[in-house]
Formats: C-alpha cells, structure tokens, sequence
C-alpha cells in the first residue's frame, strides 16, 4: 500500500477513533483513487491535504470505505433455506417460552434484521410456538443505525419481498414502505464496531450467546490479519449448535473448518459443532 494512502487511513484512524487500517489494500487504494478523480485533484498527496483541511470530508471518505448497500432477503437462497430448512431447529425446546437471540453484524440500514425477524415470525406462527425474539441488529454508523430504528423504505429496497409479506408486514408511506411495529420490537439496534479489539460482541447483549449471526460482505472488504480477527469473535458470540451466515465470497478460515460444518453445498450457511472451540 502506497505510503500516503498508510496517511490517509491514519488519518482518520485518529480523527474518528476507529480502525480503518484493517481494511483491504485493494479497496482502499480503489475508494480514495475514486475520490481523487471526483474531486478532479492532481493526485494523493493533494487528497490527504484537502482531507485535513475540509471538515467534511473524512466523514465522506469514511462512508464510500464502509460500502453501505444491503436490500431486503439479499441472497434469496440463503434466506429460503434459513426459513424452510433451519429455523424451526434454532427454537428453543419449550413451544411457549425459551429465547431466541439473533445477531445481524455489519446491519446497514437495517433490511437484513427486519428481512431475519420477517421469517422468525413466520415460522413462529407456522409452528404456533412463543418464544422471546432478541435480534441485535449493529453498525458503526450512527445514520445506518437511525435508518434501521425509523423502519421506512424505498421501494427499490424491497425487491426480495413477497406479495404476501408486502401486505403482513409493511405499510405504503407516501414513496415507499414502513416496516410493522411488531417487526420493528424484535429487534434492538445499537452501535458496534467489528474491528474493536475491546469488545467480541454487542455490550448490549451482554454475552454474546447468539443462535443465528449473519455477518455478510463485511468480511470481504477486510485484511487477512482483521478478518480472522472478526471471525474469532464472530464464533467466541455463536452458541454451540447456533448458525453463521457469510456472504457468497466469504469463508471459513482453515483453523475453524472442524469446528464449523457447512449445513448445504450452496447458501454459505455453517452450523457451530456442539464441541468447537471457543
């Protein structure tokens, strides 16, 4: 990595607080060279100055180096065999108590948490069971986080959304859609950083002991080292028997492949051994 983008990412290590030296080389290196051409400057070392002097542009570079996109039941594959084929087994034994705890890292603007409390409550209604649902749904941006808590949506984002779930679970709001109270109590959004070398999950969680976590096309945009950090922790938080859902370009690092099974050939769906590693 050249040495002034190592300044850039410096940085704004130091003005936000937050790592962003663990992101990958190869995006990091595109995302400012994207800026620099938006900006028509003559090159990376006028970018670093601009960055330093303009008071808005570290928040601007942070956020084209987050990649923020999700839609709802993005990958519609992975989330049909989550319903159809693995949600009943993640319920607890009692038909009208226990908890379920879900985790949805890396949420965006929210549509992978409500698209996971959406199929929760449909197979909670098909199996008539009343377990308490506990969805964490995290992000280190604080406008990701308002966007999940305010529950509206563009109908450009709902495109996985049947018919039949358009009608049970959202509301037409003037352009777009509002996602149902009773989705929205499900779940809890709060800010989490996934690169903290602190913390290995939410506070708010207390302990992590998740039965479902998705943590998808987070880990892609990452170095070697921080991705195998994050994975640590990913599967430190996965109850025994609980079920990680990566995105298509993501894997399990080579030291966890005993301890996490691939659940189908397709779908990138992994469920914890009862004995792993923690």
């Amino acid at each position: 990595m050249g040495e002034t983008v190592v300044d850039i990412l410096r940085f704004l290590t130091d003005h936000f607080g937050e790592d962003f030296h663990s992101y990958s080389q190869s995006l990091a290196e595109k995302r400012i060279a994207e800026r620099v051409k938006q900006l028509r400057l003559p090159g990376l070392s006028e970018y670093h100055q601009f960055l330093q002097r303009d008071c808005g542009e570290p928040a601007y570079l942070s956020c084209m180096l987050r990649i923020r996109f999700s839609s709802f039941f993005r990958d519609p594959l992975q989330f049909e065999l989550l319903r159809s084929q693995i949600m009943s087994s993640l319920l607890p034994a009692s038909s009208q108590g226990g908890f379920l705890r879900a985790w949805s890292a890396a949420c965006a603007g929210g549509e992978e948490p409500c698209s996971l409390a959406i199929i929760i409550d449909e197979t909670l209604q098909m199996l008539d069971v009343h377990p308490k649902v506990q969805i964490f749904a995290t992000d280190v941006a604080e406008d990701a986080l308002e966007e999940g808590r305010a529950g509206y949506y563009a109908t450009g984002s709902l495109g996985g959304v049947t018919l039949q779930q358009l009608k049970t679970y959202f509301t037409p709001d003037g352009t777009g859609y509002r996602i149902s109270p009773k989705i929205l109590s499900m779940i809890s959004y709060c800010r989490h950083d996934l690169l903290d070398p602190h913390t290995y999950a939410p506070p708010e969680s207390l302990f992590g002991g998740f039965d479902l976590i998705c943590c998808r096309n987070f880990l892609m945009y990452l170095d070697p080292q921080a991705y195998l950090r994050v994975f640590d922790n990913l599967f430190r938080a996965l109850n025994p028997g609980g079920v990680l859902l990566l995105g298509k370009a993501e894997s399990v690092p080579e030291r966890y492949h005993q301890h996490l099974v691939r659940i189908f050939e397709c779908g990138n769906l992994y469920r914890k051994q009862q004995t792993g590693r923690t």
